[in-house]
């Protein structure tokens, strides 16, 4: 059976919505947050608009694809794309460095929590990315699921003509700080998918980690 949870987060979304595509069937609502406030315009100009922008039917083909659906027509984008419009509800302008990033009455609030290539993405200081890491899960209620990505072993990552830092983490980076922030040891489950063509912009493989916390 596949999982339900009611409230989900997506922390870190940018100007992005491939993570709200593939997570949308499986939430009854969907809050968005990011540091910056440019990028939730972006998020919130594509939600308020209908089946005549095709910015995201690419992707959404792709998410679909990889759930096994064997008919992926134009109709079955649509229907996707009404329930993201539909489930996502709230955008908030955040910063993973305050102990309470969605305010105190967020804490313990959600369900389902989803962040990639963000919190790794802050500072090149894995004491500071281990706060960070503690103030966003502080959201996730007790029972709650988090899901993550972080660039493998990168000091620093390049976009075009700018380096952006990185936490160097290891899976085992990972895994220390989800049992130190009270998830069950059983239930953490970090892998490494290497991508050795992307040497060049400063990382070679990706970590994927979810959990449960207690």
């Amino acid at each position: 059976a596949q999982a339900r949870f009611g409230r989900a987060l997506e922390y870190g979304c940018g100007p992005t919505l491939h993570r709200a595509i593939a997570a949308a069937p499986y939430v009854f609502r969907l809050d968005m947050a990011d540091w910056l406030a440019d990028n939730l315009v972006c998020v919130r100009e594509w939600l308020s608009g209908d089946e005549s922008d095709q910015d995201w039917n690419r992707f959404t083909q792709y998410v679909l694809g990889c759930e096994g659906r064997r008919r992926i027509d134009a109709a079955a984008v649509l229907r996707r794309e009404r329930t993201v419009r539909r489930v996502v509800r709230g955008l908030f302008v955040s910063d993973a460095r305050w102990r309470h990033p969605l305010g105190p009455d967020r804490e313990g609030f959600y369900d389902l929590l989803v962040s990639g290539f963000c919190l790794d993405a802050i500072s090149s200081d894995k004491r500071v990315w281990r706060r960070c890491m503690r103030n966003v899960l502080s959201t996730l209620a007790p029972g709650g699921t988090v899901i993550l990505h972080f660039l493998a072993g990168c000091r620093a990552y390049k976009v075009g003509d700018r380096m952006f830092p990185g936490a160097n983490l290891s899976a085992d980076d990972v895994a220390g700080v989800l049992i130190d922030l009270d998830f069950a040891r059983d239930s953490i489950d970090v892998q490494r998918i290497d991508c050795p063509h992307n040497v060049e912009y400063g990382y070679s493989g990706i970590l994927t980690a979810s959990a449960r916390r207690r």
